[in-house]
């Protein structure tokens, strides 16, 4: 799930051609106030707050002038932490995959999936890997998760560097405006129905005062984790923001659910041609 810096150049040629690039907050703020908004509208979002936003995405919108809201895991930032099924990656395509050495809870994973894990033979493939990480989003708590991946050690460490920005560097983003920073909740929580309702507020509403804290904007629109939401969640988000986007495909118009905005994702594989990238807006590809 990346888009390199030469597709992100072209994506933003192809949106200034055909559409007006503008803040979510703003359109949102508009629609609101029952202001005109743009015929052809388009927002840019980058979820999580990647190291990569800022070497390599910052550069590329400040070139094009293209507005952009990233939604930060507020408790994560500035922290070195890696995100659990990144770390379970690099600690399962580590090398030759060998069942006897993983920890019991992965190994009875690799059981269930039924995947050929033999000493020496091969390392795990990709889709292998995303096999495994899907079951644990659905079998276990992120809570659960975190532990458990915290006692992996050797490669899945073995990092360049930490995998989201410092304060520092969205401080650096946010100062002429161009780059606004949204929520993403505080530890990258999934808004499950099992949630009481203390922690679920304290995701999307503490997150709030921590943005408050570093930057002299408020955060106005939220972004929920994987795309997984709960009643109390919506309600939440409803009480502190303006809106919030989903992992819904699909366009917004001006009568659509503020909390509940559609985006077009877009990753290198499905998106790296003019003409991929255009289907894809298109709702074809």
């Amino acid at each position: 799930m990346y888009v390199s810096p030469a597709t992100l150049a072209m994506h933003l040629e192809i949106v200034k051609e055909y559409f007006t690039l503008i803040h979510l907050d703003e359109w949102l703020e508009r629609v609101n106030a029952g202001r005109a908004v743009p015929s052809l509208a388009c927002a840019i979002t980058f979820d999580d707050g990647w190291r990569d936003n800022y070497e390599y995405a910052f550069p590329i919108l400040r070139g094009a002038g293209a507005p952009a809201t990233i939604y930060l895991v507020t408790d994560m930032v500035g922290e070195g932490y890696s995100f659990w099924p990144n770390t379970l990656a690099r600690y399962l395509g580590a090398g030759a995959a060998d069942l006897a050495a993983y920890p019991t809870w992965l190994a009875d994973i690799a059981r269930k999936l039924r995947l050929a894990v033999s000493p020496g033979i091969r390392a795990l493939s990709t889709d292998e890997i995303d096999e495994i990480i899907a079951e644990c989003k659905i079998s276990s708590t992120d809570a659960e998760m975190r532990d458990r991946v915290g006692s992996l050690v050797g490669a899945a460490h073995a990092t360049p560097g930490p995998d989201l920005m410092s304060w520092e560097q969205v401080r650096s983003m946010s100062a002429d405006d161009l780059v606004r920073f949204g929520s993403h909740t505080r530890r990258h929580t999934r808004l499950l129905p099992q949630l009481s309702e203390h922690e679920v507020r304290d995701e999307i509403l503490g997150s709030i005062d921590v943005i408050s804290g570093h930057l002299s904007r408020k955060p106005r629109t939220f972004c929920y984790p994987n795309g997984d939401m709960s009643p109390a969640a919506v309600a939440a988000v409803r009480e502190g923001y303006l809106g919030a986007v989903t992992t819904r495909r699909g366009w917004n118009r001006v009568a659509s659910d503020r909390a509940l905005l559609k985006r077009v994702g877009v990753h290198e594989d499905v998106s790296a041609q003019p003409s991929a990238f255009i289907s894809r807006l298109g709702g074809l590809g």
